[in-house]
């Protein structure tokens, strides 16, 4: 039973890594991704070969369970930071993610090296074995899983405040997906430290369950790999920072010597920055970019000629809001408009807000509540009223 589920583990990975590498969007997550599901297809190999009791017929295949483990950490923190980051891209410090692997490869180097009879004779012993799988290596494995992936917590938190920097559409933001497999992932991880130990101690009925347990993160590894394939986001990641980076900017503006500090990041003086803030707002009146519910930073900064991270702290400075906010203001005042015109009383509110830029309900309602203290259909009901009342 469980030596068919994972044959048909590694062959979903198989799949899903095919999948993966042919997607357009989401290039490096879907990349990182792919590597993540190709080792999790590893590992199920090694661990098909372990339940059935072949290692005395791979000899050479023995113990790289003990150091393929090693990456999951570093994959699911980068998977994180690809996915949160705008302008994600590897960086010498992500090296460091793999130490513990580079550790573990040296010190397990001797061995692997050895000659198929010394590892024949070390298999053959299965209380040697059992010891050496169950002592300190394995032991601290445990701790960096952990380690990483409450790493990886943070940054999905800290990271997912920004991106509503970034977009109007809270599709392209909502990554409650990701944070819900990180916590399931780590639940996963308590339970399979309490697994590992009830196998060590040699714990009535939970020791059982053991290396059963890692079904439970292949699942969640494989839900992820689904979920991401659905996603439609096209994030600003990699190509367009190095880009940015090399290209001259299509157009500069004058800078005084004296710039507030408050723009000290793009280079903006406060009088430049006021014009821009004018401009925007004459572009919003008059082309109503906003109307496109796929609407980000780079297709209005285009518009404006400038940088995204010039029109952002624009944004933020001069309007005290984000783009996200900036972008459904327009929106909902759009909708206010629309909503009492009696020209469009044969359109439902949804299909109001969707003419006005909105392209979800839950957005819609949300961001109204948020902005107007009532619903929408409240809002309508008050607007009806009082029009029967003085029109």
């Amino acid at each position: 039973m469980v030596s068919a589920f994972l044959i048909s583990g590694i062959l979903q990975g198989l799949f899903l890594i095919l999948l993966l590498v042919q997607k357009e969007f989401n290039r490096v997550p879907n990349r990182i991704l792919s590597t993540l599901v190709l080792l999790v297809t590893s590992h199920l190999s090694l661990i098909a070969i372990d339940v059935n009791n072949l290692f005395i017929a791979y000899p050479h295949l023995s113990r790289l369970s003990w150091l393929l483990p090693l990456l999951y950490g570093p994959l699911i923190l980068l998977l994180t930071e690809s996915l949160v980051s705008v302008q994600f891209s590897f960086k010498p410090r992500h090296a460091l993610y793999f130490l513990p692997f580079a550790t573990y490869l040296v010190l397990l180097a001797p061995y692997y090296v050895s000659s198929a009879d010394f590892k024949i004779a070390y298999l053959s012993d299965p209380l040697k074995v059992a010891e050496a799988d169950f002592g300190w290596m394995n032991h601290l494995t445990n701790y960096f899983h952990l380690l990483f992936t409450i790493a990886a917590l943070l940054v999905f938190y800290a990271g997912k405040r920004n991106l509503s920097q970034y977009f109007s559409d809270s599709a392209r933001i909502n990554l409650t997906w990701l944070g819900q497999f990180l916590w399931a992932f780590l639940g996963i991880l308590v339970f399979s430290v309490l697994t590992f130990y009830s196998k060590k101690f040699d714990w009535e009925y939970l020791s059982r369950i053991y290396p059963k347990h890692f079904i439970l993160a292949v699942i969640f590894i494989y839900w992820l790999a689904y979920k991401l394939l659905g996603e439609k986001m096209k994030f600003t990641i990699a190509e367009e920072a190095i880009r940015e980076k090399f290209e001259p900017a299509q157009h500069e503006f004058a800078l005084k010597e004296e710039s507030q500090s408050k723009y000290s990041k793009t280079g903006l003086d406060a009088k430049t920055a006021s014009q821009i803030a004018e401009k925007l707002q004459e572009l919003m009146q008059k082309e109503r970019p906003y109307l496109n519910p796929s609407l980000t930073i780079s297709d209005l900064s285009d518009m404006l000629s400038l940088s995204k991270h010039q029109l952002s702290q624009v944004i933020n400075a001069e309007f005290d809001i984000n783009f996200y906010e900036f972008i459904n203001s327009y929106r909902l005042q759009a909708f206010k408009k629309e909503a009492i015109n009696p020209g469009n009383s044969h359109l439902s509110i949804l299909g109001i807000a969707f003419e006005c830029g909105f392209n979800s309900k839950a957005t819609f309602n949300q961001f109204f509540k948020k902005k107007e203290g009532i619903t929408p259909s409240e809002f309508l009901k008050r607007s009806r009223a009082g029009c029967r009342t003085f029109c």
